[in-house]
C-alpha cells in the first residue's frame, strides 16, 4: 500500500501518538523526562515546530488541501486540546495574570504575526467563494 502526502502525515502523526502514550501509560517518569528535556530550550523547539508547521503546510497545500480545509481541521483541534486544558485554565491564566501585556507580545510577536498572516489568508480565501 502506497501512502500519499496526507496519509504519510496521518501516519507520523499516529505513529508518535500511539508511542507517546505508551511511554505515558506504561513509564510515565521517562515521557516526563523526555518532556523537560525537550522543552528545556524553548526558542529552540519553537524554532523547529516553525520550520515543521510551515514543511506539513506546504505539503498539504501541494496535496491539494486548501487553507479553508485546514482551517477546519484546525477547528476540530483546538477543541480537543481544549479538553485537555480546560482543568489547567485557571493556573494559566494566574500565570499570564503577572506579566505585563507588552512583554507577552515581545514574546509572542511571530506567532502573532503567523496568526494573523494565515487569518487574513483564511478570510480572502472565505470572500473568494
Amino acid at each position: 500500500m502506497a501512502l500519499g502526502t496526507v496519509e504519510t502525515i496521518a501516519a507520523i502523526f499516529v505513529l508518535v501518538g500511539i508511542l507517546k502514550l505508551l511511554f505515558i501509560f506504561f513509564s510515565p517518569k521517562t515521557w516526563f523526562g523526555f518532556a523537560k528535556k525537550v522543552y528545556s530550550k524553548p526558542k529552540v523547539i519553537s524554532f523547529i515546530s516553525l520550520i515543521l508547521a510551515a514543511v506539513v503546510l506546504y505539503y498539504l497545500l501541494g496535496a491539494g488541501i486548501t487553507i479553508l480545509q485546514i482551517f477546519a481541521v484546525m477547528t476540530f483541534m483546538a477543541l480537543l486540546v481544549a479538553v485537555g486544558l480546560a482543568n489547567h485554565v485557571k493556573q494559566i491564566l494566574k500565570f499570564y495574570e503577572k506579566k505585563n501585556f507588552k512583554k507577552i507580545l515581545a514574546e509572542q510577536w511571530l506567532y502573532m504575526i503567523l496568526w494573523i498572516v494565515l487569518l487574513i489568508w483564511g478570510l480572502k480565501e472565505l470572500l473568494a467563494l
